[in-house]
């Protein structure tokens, strides 16, 4: 399902008059998927990298996923973070999610329920189906164990990030 979610992605980025290039970078993100998807992860980290340094919000995710589990290159939650943030910030729920569970569990992050509530509520006002369910639930989860303050705070700030259109999230 993600692999069709992300080439749909980058045919739209594309039809906002991008050009040739596109083309390429949307052939490309399919083929890194596919190697993915087929667990080849060093060839896929291979295929993602130079799509995520030029931008692409679902290389980027993808790069995220593949730090944070240590597949196709060396695990480390600190750049997994770095990359989930960076796809976060082009309005991308996933690593949205992906940011809350880092802030839930600290890794490569220390650990912060107010920033990981905010993550969580960005992120299920954004999926559907089971992505949104499951990200309902771990903020519910969360919820229970947080003091009224902190709900707040968390609200607040997941207010600000949505209307600033993700670019005051952190």
């Amino acid at each position: 399902m993600w692999r069709c979610v992300f080439a749909m992605l980058a045919v739209l980025a594309c039809a906002s008059g991008a050009g040739p290039e596109c083309v390429v970078a949307a052939q490309s993100i399919e083929e890194a998927e596919f190697s993915y998807e087929r667990g080849d992860y060093t060839q896929a980290a291979r295929l993602f990298s130079p799509l995520a340094e030029q931008g692409v919000a679902s290389a980027q995710f993808y790069l995220g996923l593949m730090y944070e589990k240590g597949r196709g290159v060396r695990q480390d939650h600190s750049t997994a973070l770095t990359w989930f943030r960076k796809a976060a910030a082009q309005g991308y729920a996933g690593p949205q999610n992906n940011l809350g569970l880092m802030y839930e569990r600290g890794r490569g992050v220390r650990k912060d329920v107010v920033r990981a509530l905010m993550w969580y509520t960005v992120a299920a006002a954004m999926l559907t189906g089971d992505e949104g369910e499951t990200a309902m639930k771990r903020r519910d989860h969360l919820t229970s164990q947080m003091t009224a303050a902190q709900i707040e705070e968390a609200q607040e700030l997941a207010r600000r990030c949505q209307q600033s259109q993700f670019k005051e999230c952190n």
